[in-house]
């Protein structure tokens, strides 16, 4: 279960949890209301993804842009995390959290990026522990959160998505510029005119926050600086 953020007309369906991907706009807020478990803290979210284990019988699960309070102090870099879940055969969690930074922009596309790199990643992290043709591709419950085929997936999606995020902003940065130092694309005057510069300014930027997923697709195939991205065990008591 992928619990990511989505544009906000796309409706989550509950017959649909056993799906790889579930497609929601709030990721806290929706992993709550599927665990019925108030997140305030990692210890709530541990019993949320708990909950979501036990209840749905979902073996893996990743919850992205997640933001808790004291995340992000006062002068430390704006950062997002992931947290993700493989179960052990009590369907108890084995949590592990990634780290990265956050982009000042709004991208589109990011979360079908992130969903079709995880399920080959995932798949391929699976084929080296020999897990392929064990159910879910459950790892053994003495395998520890940081050495989960799913963390090892996320550390190099992350490291891929990094790269061509950045690379993404800075071709964004660059159309920025441009229009910046061109005259209006609507010679007119008046209040229509206005507005068809501020739509047609509006297009451009939204068009240059697209991620560039094909000319970089040496990125995806080959992660760099995968050390960077790497998965830390979140140790949690629960009740």
């Amino acid at each position: 279960m992928l619990i990511s953020s989505c544009p906000t007309n796309s409706k989550p369906s509950t017959s649909r949890l056993q799906a790889i991907r579930l497609c929601i706009d709030r990721p806290l807020t929706r992993s709550r209301l599927l665990s019925g478990v108030t997140i305030t803290d990692f210890k709530s979210l541990a019993e949320a993804v708990r909950e979501l284990h036990r209840s749905h019988r979902v073996p893996h699960i990743i919850i992205t842009s997640v933001r808790l309070p004291h995340d992000n102090e006062q002068g430390e870099e704006p950062e997002l995390s992931i947290v993700g879940s493989t179960a052990d055969s009590d369907f108890n969690p084995r949590l592990f959290r990634l780290k990265v930074p956050a982009f000042p922009v709004f991208f589109s596309g990011t979360g079908d990026m992130f969903a079709a790199l995880m399920v080959a990643r995932l798949r391929e992290a699976c084929l080296a522990a020999d897990l392929l043709s064990t159910a879910h591709w459950q790892s053994p419950d003495e395998v520890t959160a940081t050495e989960l085929p799913l963390a090892k997936a996320a550390e190099k999606v992350l490291a891929s998505m990094h790269l061509v995020l950045k690379k993404t902003m800075d071709s964004r940065q660059q159309e920025l510029e441009k229009m910046e130092g061109t005259e209006q694309l609507n010679s007119g005057i008046g209040e229509e005119a206005d507005k068809d510069n501020e739509r047609d300014k509006y297009l451009r930027l939204t068009k240059a926050a697209e991620v560039r997923v094909v000319r970089n697709w040496k990125d995806l195939v080959y992660p760099p600086d995968i050390e960077a991205f790497k998965a830390h065990a979140v140790n949690v008591e629960l009740d």
